[in-house]
């Protein structure tokens, strides 16, 4: 609860605007056509291909990576179910010492 006081306490004004209608896929749109039209066709698609190369590249690389960890883990899984395996089957760990 407040307590009484003589001075009046500055809020902040609030607006209750709220616009009638917006289209925001057709503001997309308009953005890029007026985005295209200011550059030039080559310099256009000559911008686009060496994104699209550098794109590509980094993707065919993380690719290999999981590949490669992929290969990794299931090397070291099946060496540790061996591990296991024999642990289980001859009950000692000391013939592996």
């Amino acid at each position: 609860m407040r307590l009484p006081t003589l001075f009046k306490q500055n809020r902040n004004k609030s607006y209750n605007y709220s616009p009638r209608y917006y289209d925001e896929r057709k503001e997309r749109i308009e953005n890029l056509r007026k985005a295209k039209a200011a550059k030039s066709d080559s310099e256009y698609f000559k911008g686009y291909r060496k994104k699209s190369f550098r794109e590509d590249w980094k993707t065919i690389k993380s690719m290999d990576r999981n590949k490669n960890s992929r290969l990794r883990f299931l090397i070291i899984l099946i060496f540790l179910l061996f591990f296991a395996y024999a642990a289980i089957k001859y009950g000692k760990l000391d013939f592996l010492i």
